[in-house]
């Protein structure tokens, strides 16, 4: 009998140091991106229109590493470090496609444009894929962005515009939300450079081939 006192008796501590450890655990923060802000952008409301311009965002790849859920940011050259008390609210890459589509619709010349995520079934004018190598950097930053991208026009799905960018993004505070404000702004640059390719592109095709070919 005894015996099986001590045992209730371990059990039941084991049981109550348990909750206490439990109860002391901060609960976890979720963080987003975050788009243009209004004052940044020029909004548009356009009624539906059959010759709208579509634009798609994707797919957008992430170098492996950056698909968890815990944010990731460096501790050194070849070092990384994890806070899994400091979370996305969402997978990575879906918050990228979404920021972008939010991003290029706000920054494209042409009028009433509509961009949203690709989806393999769906017919685009011109489509956006992005391949991101490096999106991190210390918590006290900067931010390090790398990536390269390509733009696919038409329904042949021709390339019609390629390049790389690097962006360095400092972070005003050494914490996680500075580090994903941070991360937003290198969006933000991102987002410029691709809907400038985009209008650029998109102008080319408008140019008359005679007028191309005019010296």
């Amino acid at each position: 009998m005894k015996i099986h006192s001590s045992l209730a008796t371990l059990l039941l501590l084991f049981v109550v140091l348990q909750l206490a450890a439990c109860a002391r655990t901060p609960p976890a923060r979720f963080y987003t991106l975050s788009s243009l802000s209004l004052d940044q952008s020029t909004h548009r409301n356009a009624a539906a229109d059959r010759s709208r311009q579509v634009i798609a965002i994707g797919p957008v790849a992430m170098a492996k590493y950056l698909e968890h859920p815990a944010i990731t940011t460096r501790s050194g050259a070849t070092t990384l470090k994890r806070s899994e008390l400091d979370r996305w609210g969402g997978p990575l890459g879906d918050e990228i496609t979404r920021v972008l589509v939010e991003n290029v619709a706000a920054l494209v010349s042409a009028e009433g444009a509509l961009v949203l995520p690709w989806l393999e079934t769906s017919d685009a004018d011109y489509r956006l894929q992005l391949h991101i190598t490096r999106f991190d950097g210390p918590l006290e930053g900067p931010v390090t962005f790398n990536a390269a991208w390509m733009i696919f026009a038409g329904k042949r799905n021709k390339l019609a515009s390629s390049g790389d960018i690097s962006i360095d993004e400092p972070v005003e505070a050494p914490d996680y939300a500075a580090f994903s404000e941070a991360m937003s702004r290198a969006l933000v640059e991102l987002s410029h450079r691709v809907a400038a390719e985009i209008d650029a592109v998109h102008g080319a095709a408008d140019t008359p081939v005679a007028a191309q070919d005019r010296p």
